[in-house]
């Protein structure tokens, strides 16, 4: 009865005039076409977007004034050592990094790049300024403008690991930096201000005193122009320096540890902190550099030196001045590679970049060869002595530098890229310590302690970007 009483009610509300109208507007509603891509950008006054992909995924605009890039890499890696080292055998992943690049109104570009590997931090983090094509400005985090191998990005790199290390790197910092080229980018110029301190995660609030690295680069090509004469074109000569004041010796410079050619390895190790403390005045790097590009044949050589005018070292009781020092870290590398599969690759202020294969490999279907290159390389590491005297006092003992002021590397490598995003690298490693002793193991050895005169390395890594 209830049911019959409300069906009934329904039926007469319906049929009076308010009744009839709700139901019409109700059905409209119901008919009434949803807004479309191109309703939304006719009402915020929009531009459209156009996704795809092109070594990394875009999102553009057609006239590509505005343009997002999301990119990333892993490399993973694994090391096994000889029977005299202390280093563990180990699978590691070195890097895994996501890679944010866009353009914005054809003159401004941005790149935002998290490292999320081991302890994350912020690693590129800059805006750049195309005024011209000879005048360029970058601010923010990102890597001075200092050796062309240190300068090659990590998906680029010729070798697992790099012929220097830091100091002689300035590593990434915090910036501002005018670049630019000349003659048909035959001459491209770098003038720039750093903190000198590193980045974010070395010196989280900000730079640590009022001095200032000042670094400067000329990169040379003075035969690109030239196409009569195509065996000199891809000849580049490079000369680079930095000057730079500091008061306080910073993590990521001065209080930790010089790595190179292995990764787990200390050449040598800060020690100005046990038992007292040390301070720096300055820190100056200067450079020479020549490449060579024939085909697929590459050759490089850099010679880097870092200089401290003036280390000093105090006793941690009642601040007194125990050394007072002087000296230089010296590294001369020197590369050839060649492309079985006669790929070539390519230099430039930007540093090396590698070629994608003529034929990509299919491991599906085994068809293709990829690109094969073997490379050699040499390196000789030399800081001076004076760095690794000690002195005493009050039973105790000081130094500024404890390990290996003589160091050789011999580096043997095979590169296999399958194709644009995938590539191997599998390399075989030689220190000679020249009786210095090499640390080896973990990086919190007390020291003396695990350290080799020789040491091999067997390592091999996957890079995959996209």
């Amino acid at each position: 009865m209830r049911k019959r009483f409300l069906a009934g009610l329904a039926a007469v509300l319906l049929c009076t005039p308010l009744g009839v109208q709700a139901v019409a507007e109700e059905n409209q509603a119901a008919e009434a076409p949803k807004p479309t891509a191109a309703d939304l950008l006719d009402k915020y006054k929009a531009i459209p977007l156009v996704p795809y992909y092109k070594n990394g995924f875009v999102i553009s605009t057609a006239d590509e004034e505005f343009v997002l890039k999301i990119k990333g890499n892993t490399h993973l890696d694994s090391r096994f050592y000889g029977s005299n080292s202390k280093s563990p055998s180990t699978f590691d992943i070195r890097q895994a990094r996501l890679d944010l690049q866009g353009d914005l109104f054809g003159f401004i570009s941005f790149r935002l790049q998290p490292e999320l590997a081991d302890n994350p931090y912020i690693r590129n983090a800059y805006v750049e300024m195309n005024f011209r094509e000879w005048l360029q400005l970058r601010a923010g985090q990102v890597k001075p403008p200092f050796s062309t191998d240190w300068w090659t990005q990590d998906n680029n790199v010729n070798f697992m690991e790099r012929g220097a290390g830091t100091p002689v790197y300035p590593f990434l910092d915090r910036g501002f930096w005018l670049l630019g080229s000349f003659f048909g980018r035959s001459v491209t110029y770098n003038l720039s201000v750093w903190t000198g301190a590193g980045i974010e995660l070395d010196s989280p609030r900000g730079d640590i005193d009022d001095h200032k690295d000042f670094i400067g680069k000329l990169f040379v090509s003075p035969f690109i122009t030239a196409k009569d004469v195509p065996f000199v074109r891809n000849l580049h000569l490079c000369i680079e320096g930095t000057y730079g004041r500091e008061t306080v010796a910073t993590t990521r410079f001065e209080t930790s540890a010089y790595r190179a050619a292995i990764y787990d390895d200390r050449y040598w190790t800060w020690d100005t902190n046990n038992p007292g403390y040390g301070q720096i005045q300055a820190r100056h790097r200067w450079g020479a550099e020549l490449h060579y590009i024939w085909g697929p044949f590459s050759a490089s050589t850099e010679y880097l030196v870092t200089e401290y005018p003036d280390i000093e070292v105090f006793d941690q009781r009642d601040g007194t001045l125990i050394i007072d020092d002087y000296g230089k870290i010296r590294s001369w590398t020197a590369w050839v590679g060649f492309f079985l599969t006669g790929e070539s690759k390519q230099v430039s202020n930007d540093g090396w970049r590698q070629p994608n294969p003529k034929n990509n490999f299919d491991p599906i279907h085994l068809k293709g060869l990829g690109a094969w290159e073997v490379l050699a390389r040499y390196t000789h590491t030399k800081t001076d002595d004076d760095l690794f005297r000690t002195a005493d006092f009050e039973g105790r003992t000081y130094r500024i530098l404890n390990g290996a002021d003589d160091v050789y590397e011999y580096t043997f490598a095979v590169n296999w890229t399958w194709n644009s995003v995938l590539r191997w690298q599998i390399n075989y490693v030689h220190l000679n310590g020249n009786g210095g002793g090499i640390a080896t193991g973990s990086s919190t050895n007390e020291a003396g302690s695990n350290r080799v005169n020789d040491e091999d390395q067997y390592a091999m890594r996957m890079i995959f970007r996209f």
